[in-house]
């Protein structure tokens, strides 16, 4: 089957959604405008940014979304049926699924919220919009079983703390978690609970993942975010281990066709084709005029046993030009133990310099740090 804008049917609806739920209104407002070959701007907060024919444009009508949340320079993603299509059609050869049926609880104005409408209807799937909180509840298997749900590690955290939230985990077909790294607390939680956890890579301009761990090898202690899915490479530049992707599935605006985009990631590739995302580099701190790396410190952090969540940044500072500063959950952590586990473990120049006790980090619906 492939993907066509003009003819967007509702068969994706599953029953039990809300008649009036946001998400779903705003999903069939967009397909209308799709549907009368109108190309659509989407804008946070489920609004409709502008939409209009591009008279003149072969690959339309579009789909525009918003990128480059980190980075600070926001910018807008071109995606049509194509790049859409190209993308989920290597989904669904690698998942060898029958259909790919989603409980959706990312937000529909990004890729990640989406591309899971888009598999629905490509594969003869439904989506059922939810909160993903509502999985702390009893739910009947119905609802779950048989479905896949996208999750950022912070709301994977979070279900993880609950008896109802790990038994629901349990009962869908597969989680695809992606946006940000998956700690080794949260990934030997999964392993324990037994948690069908499929980690991923991908972004805006790829029209979501690129590269896919199946749980089987996950459960088995591999770590990573897998192999690169059958319509995409990644590649990495060997001194700076920066990586650049390419992909059928490219957005049409930013790269040229069969060209690579450069990512702001860093990483590596093991000897058997498995890809390992080490950091970002436009998350650095520059701090006295040397670069520190959040991700290290995070990742020591989180070895400190009361621990549940810890996110490092860089803030303004007149002396140091950015001073290091912890976010740490839950707000009832022993301060003076946790400083001084941090000056044990690391280089005085890693050591935060300012600790906030808070009682959810400050991240946005797709893991990415709002400060």
């Amino acid at each position: 089957m492939s993907l066509n804008f003009r003819n967007l049917n509702t068969c994706w609806i599953h029953k039990n959604n809300n008649p009036i739920d946001g998400n779903l209104l705003f999903v069939k407002k967009v397909f209308q405008y799709l549907q009368n070959g109108e190309s659509v701007w989407l804008e946070s907060d489920r609004r409709i940014f502008k939409h209009e024919i591009l008279k003149g444009k072969k690959n339309y009508p579009s789909l525009f979304f918003r990128s480059g949340g980190t980075s600070g320079k926001k910018k807008w993603v071109e995606h049509n049926e194509n790049s859409i299509g190209s993308s989920i059609e290597s989904i669904s050869i690698t998942l060898n699924a029958d259909d790919i049926s989603s409980w959706c609880c990312l937000p529909v104005y990004h890729v990640g919220g989406m591309m899971q409408v888009f598999r629905a209807i490509y594969s003869g799937g439904k989506i059922l919009f939810n909160d993903y909180r509502n999985l702390l509840e009893e739910l009947p298997l119905n609802l779950i079983k048989n479905q896949w749900v996208s999750l950022v590690p912070t709301q994977l955290h979070t279900l993880l703390g609950s008896a109802n939230g790990c038994h629901n985990l349990r009962s869908f077909r597969g989680i695809f978690v992606g946006g940000a790294a998956l700690s080794e607390k949260i990934a030997l939680k999964c392993q324990d609970q037994n948690i069908p956890v499929y980690p991923t890579y991908g972004m805006s301009e790829t029209a979501g993942m690129i590269s896919l761990l199946n749980t089987e090898a996950f459960h088995n202690g591999m770590r990573g975010v897998g192999k690169v899915l059958p319509h995409a490479q990644i590649a990495r530049e060997s001194s700076s281990k920066i990586i650049s992707v390419k992909s059928d599935s490219m957005c049409l605006n930013l790269v040229d066709n069969n060209q690579w985009l450069q990512t702001p990631d860093y990483g590596h590739q093991d000897h058997d084709g498995n890809w390992f995302i080490s950091g970002r580099l436009d998350r650095f701190i520059i701090t006295g005029g040397e670069k520190v790396d959040p991700l290290i410190i995070e990742t020591i952090l989180n070895l400190f046993e009361s621990i549940d969540e810890c996110l490092v940044i860089g803030e303004d500072d007149e002396k140091w030009g950015q001073r290091v500063v912890a976010y740490i959950t839950p707000t009832d952590i022993h301060l003076e133990d946790l400083k001084q586990f941090a000056r044990e473990k690391l280089e005085p120049r890693l050591v935060p310099k300012e600790w906030k006790m808070v009682n959810c980090l400050p991240l946005n619906k797709m893991g990415k740090p709002t400060i």
